[in-house]
């Protein structure tokens, strides 16, 4: 991430349609095998400055919904945007699989050098991969990773003035965050 925002690894989706699905509410379904329970899911986290711009970012993500926890050791990494990903926590694993193609979107606001760039990837919980607390966990949900920082001005020939997306970003106000939200069903 560090010197060139505008190329961004993995993961990713429209974490705003999650929300708006998770806002249906939280209900509990009972089975003569074992009680479930569904509502939402949503892990977010962000870091600022330096951690913000190191090449895989360590973000701290709070777990919030179905099953309250959090996840200390959440690196965005290279993983295939179609591969299966995972986050481990102290009450158990919980795994997505990726649905469709990636979005993504950047600009640099021409005045500012206001940098953006966003991955937004729509997915499914794995019941296969998911553990403990979130074993056989199932549900749709999206996840968005978005960056934000200034990057510097040409400094000489013709684009003279002009920002430069490919320089490295300056590390005041740099921002790196993910947001994944979901409706989830696990075993109570």
């Amino acid at each position: 991430m560090r010197h060139n925002i505008l190329r961004a690894g993995s993961l990713i989706g429209a974490a705003g349609a999650a929300l708006v699905l998770a806002g249906s509410g939280l209900a509990i379904a009972s089975s003569s095998a074992a009680a479930k329970i569904t509502g939402p899911e949503v892990l977010s986290g962000s870091v600022r400055g330096k951690a913000a711009l190191a090449n895989d970012p360590h973000i701290p993500l709070a777990i919030v919904g179905a099953v309250v926890t959090t996840d200390r050791g959440f690196v965005l990494g290279n993983t295939p945007a179609n591969k299966p990903h995972t986050v481990t926590t102290p009450v158990g694993k919980l795994t997505v699989k990726p649905i469709g193609k990636q979005a993504q979107t950047s600009s640099v606001d021409p005045r500012t050098c206001r940098a953006s760039f966003a991955l937004r990837q729509k997915f499914t919980f794995d019941p296969g991969l998911s553990t403990g607390k979130f074993a056989g966990a199932t549900g749709p949900g999206a996840y968005q990773l978005s960056f934000t920082a200034t990057v510097p001005r040409y400094t000489s020939g013709k684009n003279k003035g002009q920002c430069n997306p490919n320089g490295n970003p300056l590390a005041k106000g740099a921002v790196a965050s993910f947001l994944v939200a979901g409706v989830i069903t696990v075993s109570q």
